[in-house]
């Protein structure tokens, strides 16, 4: 029997077995969870990606969380995640985002579908839909080269880039064109939203995709 205090509420407690690793009683725990769950909520984040930690990601893709982001808490501002389909690129940016939302401070996810269809539902007022990714602590730009190709998509993401860029904003772009496209940049792809994705850390995912290793089982 260890008596010990929650850290959250101060409420004495009595432990009969280990004490809780984060030192928050049930109450408190839950709350936390609760809390939790609405902000990766509302900050966009789709509910199979909610959740997520890095012991997790590590034990569902069988690999060691990346080294270049161990201790990665907003600098470089600029994180490029790039590899095949379904070998883990969205999670860890979800990861990150859902780890800056824990310590109270706000963030968003948005995916490049998404995101045309946003600006293609309310086109005279597309400035106000993208405001909030302009200003977010952090965001996450899911396989943004995935929205339309028409030029009017193509400036709004740059307007995003390169207002994040100048005020030195952390956000995660991830993509399976990347690498393509520093060899290649063509006129779809222009090469000043590029030269920023790619000026801070460049993480690249292999491995199987595991969406269809675990179906084959």
């Amino acid at each position: 029997m260890t008596p010990w205090n929650c850290i959250q509420c101060g409420e004495d407690m009595i432990g009969f077995g280990p004490i809780p690793e984060d030192r928050l009683c049930s109450d408190c725990y839950d709350a936390r969870e609760a809390a939790k769950a609405f902000t990766e909520d509302r900050a966009g984040i789709p509910k199979l990606f909610r959740g997520l930690t890095r012991e997790s990601w590590s034990a569902h893709f069988q690999r060691p969380w990346p080294k270049a982001l161990r201790s990665w808490s907003g600098a470089p501002h600029w994180i490029a995640l790039w590899g095949p389909t379904g070998t883990g690129k969205t999670a860890i940016a979800t990861i990150l985002l859902a780890e800056h939302l824990r310590t109270l401070r706000h963030g968003r996810w948005i995916s490049g579908p998404e995101l045309s269809k946003r600006i293609q539902l309310d086109f005279n007022n597309a400035i106000n839909v993208i405001a909030p990714f302009l200003v977010t602590p952090l965001l996450v730009l899911d396989e943004p080269l995935t929205g339309a190709g028409a030029g009017w998509y193509l400036e709004r993401l740059l307007l995003i880039t390169r207002t994040r860029d100048e005020n030195c904003l952390p956000t995660i772009v991830t993509s399976q064109l990347l690498p393509e496209l520093l060899i290649e940049p063509t006129a779809a792809n222009p090469p000043p939203l590029l030269s920023r994705w790619l000026s801070g850390l460049h993480i690249r995912t292999g491995g199987d995709d595991i969406r269809l290793k675990k179906a084959r089982r």
